[in-house]
């Protein structure tokens, strides 16, 4: 790992044409590079060492180059200072807080909407919104994934054109059900564990629905199970996986196992 960080240069390729490294050009000063197969790793070190924050009530979610600052509602004066120490981090290390791809949201319970008397001044420079994509799941104000089923519903949908016309140019039974579970039900189920537990009746009606239509158009199997069926399942994998393996990042959140003696006569 010494010898790929040390020594860097860059050229240009253009149809098998290389323009070799000059001297004069400037070499590359970050330890973090774009596609790289340990640039995700290189930047957890990075930012798992140094980028903390500056209050012990708040905290900070990290993956690869996405990073989330959760501030409780009581300490939300610290919000600026949070923000300038980033940053100030960032500046260090060669990188730059770009606020207008920063995003804020406040999360408040829906009965507490009506009493509500006001909320924190704006930051400057980054966007109020009511719902985010979190690594690909959308959530809005009040913890709830309508949001996101409505834009997953969508989506699917617009995929269900590629399979209509696969079918319609005489592809297979077998091999279209395959591009379905590929696709569509690929998508239905992605990062299932987090967010199925957050839907509503009413959203769980409008998937179930979805799945139907496609059984109808023939897209899928008839004996598909059911969304909730295939959230529970998505749920009981996840679980058994962390169960039986000590390294899993959840599996620090489970209760102490428990441990039994017997204590047996004799025959």
């Amino acid at each position: 790992m010494r010898d790929y960080f040390q020594g860097h240069s860059h050229c240009t390729k253009f149809d098998s044409h290389v323009e070799l490294p000059s001297r004069h050009l400037k070499q590359p000063e970050t330890s973090v590079f774009q596609g790289s197969a340990l640039g995700p790793a290189s930047y957890v070190i990075t930012a798992a060492d140094q980028l903390r924050t500056r209050h012990h009530e708040n905290g900070l979610l990290k993956y690869a180059d996405d990073t989330y600052l959760i501030v409780p509602a009581v300490v939300s004066h610290t919000v600026e200072d949070e923000l300038n120490h980033i940053a100030e981090w960032s500046q260090a290390n060669n990188l730059r807080l770009n606020q207008s791809k920063s995003q804020e949201i406040i999360f408040i319970a829906p009965g507490a909407r009506r009493t509500l008397t006001g909320l924190p001044d704006p930051i400057q420079g980054i966007k109020r919104l009511k719902s985010i994509k979190v690594l690909g799941v959308i959530i809005n104000d009040q913890l709830t994934t309508s949001y996101h089923v409505t834009e997953l519903i969508a989506t699917c949908a617009r995929t269900l054109y590629a399979i209509r016309t696969l079918k319609a140019h005489g592809l297979i039974v077998h091999a279209l059900h395959t591009v379905f579970k590929a696709t569509v039900q690929a998508r239905l189920l992605y990062c299932a564990p987090a967010w199925s537990g957050y839907c509503t009746a009413a959203d769980r009606n409008r998937l179930e629905s979805f799945l139907r239509r496609c059984k109808r158009l023939g897209y899928c199997d008839v004996d598909t199970q059911s969304v909730v069926e295939q959230f529970q399942l998505a749920d009981e994998t996840l679980f058994e996986r962390v169960l039986n393996d000590d390294r899993h990042v959840l599996h620090s959140v489970l209760p102490p196992r428990t441990e039994y003696s017997y204590y047996l006569r004799r025959r």
